[in-house]
């Protein structure tokens, strides 16, 4: 996985985007946006193992279907 690819942590859940790919591209920084009216990300780190790839939706009205 590359930088702004869209992720979801597999412990928590959360989704987010890789911010930084780390070491020999085995770790990631992972930018998870605020959900809870707390206006700034939290980031986390994570194991490449611990995180799956989620499909970005490419047009909004196709969603919502």
């Amino acid at each position: 996985m590359k930088v702004d690819s869209k992720v979801m942590i597999v412990d928590t859940k959360e989704v987010g985007y890789i911010e930084r790919v780390l070491g020999n591209g085995d770790r990631y920084m992972v930018r998870v946006p605020a959900s809870d009216g707390w206006p700034y990300p939290h980031h986390v780190y994570v194991d490449k193992e611990r995180v799956r790839s989620v499909a970005k939706v490419k047009n909004e009205e196709e969603a919502l279907l």
